[in-house]
């Protein structure tokens, strides 16, 4: 029984060795009983010492929050994953620890189990990957608003002059050929009104010079004639100025939304609620459609609504959808003004 006892606690100790991360046991009071050398290595402290100390010991700033985790997995006897920091030497890491209740023969917690993972590499890809989608998204809305100005100030104003000319023509002329230049004169200006939405559509140019209400409310009214679709639009304590990428995210979703609107929910109306809350701004559009059943939302939708998410979590906004069949569906997203 020796020699097994041995040869497990020599596998154990291989095991803890080549552990990629960090594990402990703690008593109920809150007393390291076991740690792993991945512990000892952050800590910085022999083995003989880490044992019988305690987290006001190694993060006193943190231990209060580190013992009210540990309480909660005594009490419940639930597992718990945690994100937090740890500094050594300068250097701040980032860990996701998880938390475990260990029971005895009769199911009452005796121990907190632990193991930490470092995540620092992936904080910061994702920090990265966020900067680069940040990037392409500017970059993206920068050849959008170039795409507008060339159809509006290129396209459409060579179309108007067309019109012009056509109309001087249209009364030297005879009746037959004024009939057809007016016909002629009729599909010009249809033109233009479909460049001039596209040009809207791509980057609407009164963003740079009115507020957010404004242009969102003005393309509510352009969304209402167009689609037949009552549309209220309210507002409240919404900064007359925001930062460029923040007013071009939240009219981006509330078009599209309204997009998808039009296309599957079969409502009738829809209202769209703009407001400041303080240190954020929150955009909500719902509809009182056909709405959508229990799965992804991008099962029952799936135009936009990944490009709205995405959209908003560059911004580190927070971006929701809620259905249900029958009863529509409601369009929430929040982003910080610091973004």
């Amino acid at each position: 029984m020796e020699d097994a006892l041995r040869e497990s606690e020599a596998r154990f100790a291989l095991f803890m060795h080549h552990l990629p991360g960090i594990a402990f046991l703690k008593d109920l009071h809150g007393r390291y009983v076991y740690v792993s050398p991945g512990f000892v290595k952050l800590t910085g402290r022999a083995p003989g010492l880490c044992v019988g100390s305690s987290d006001e010991e190694y993060w006193p700033e943190s231990a209060e929050r580190l013992r009210a985790e540990d309480q909660y997995v005594i009490e419940t006897g639930r597992a718990l994953t945690v994100e937090d920091s740890r500094t050594r030497g300068g250097e701040t890491r980032q860990y996701e620890t998880v938390k475990f209740a260990i029971p005895d023969k009769d199911g009452a917690t005796i121990r907190v189990g632990g193991m930490s993972v470092d995540i620092s590499h992936r904080r910061v890809a994702e920090e990265t990957r966020k900067a680069l989608l940040f990037r392409l998204a500017n970059a993206r809305e920068e050849e959008q608003r170039r795409i507008s100005r060339e159809l509006h100030d290129d396209l459409i104003q060579r179309l108007a002059a067309m019109v012009l000319d056509l109309d001087q023509i249209e009364t030297e002329g005879s009746a037959r050929v004024k009939a057809g230049l007016r016909a002629l004169e009729h599909q010009i200006v249809q033109t233009v009104e479909v460049a001039r939405h596209l040009a809207h559509a791509l980057h609407p140019s009164e963003l740079e010079d009115l507020s957010l209400v404004a242009v969102l409310r003005s393309y509510c009214e352009d969304f209402a004639r167009r689609e037949g679709i009552a549309v209220e639009v309210r507002s409240r304590k919404v900064p007359r100025e925001l930062p460029r990428e923040i007013g071009g995210c939240v009219y981006r979703v509330a078009q599209e939304s309204l997009s998808n609107v039009a296309k599957h929910s079969a409502a009738k109306r829809v209202s769209v609620m703009l407001e400041g809350t303080g240190n954020s701004i929150r955009l909500r559009v719902k509809d009182s459609g056909v709405g959508f059943g229990a799965g992804p939302p991008e099962q029952h939708v799936g135009l936009g609504l990944r490009g709205m998410e995405e959209r908003v979590r560059i911004l580190r906004g927070n971006f929701h959808v809620r259905s249900q069949s029958g009863k529509g569906t409601q369009i929430t997203a929040e982003i910080p003004l610091e973004a």
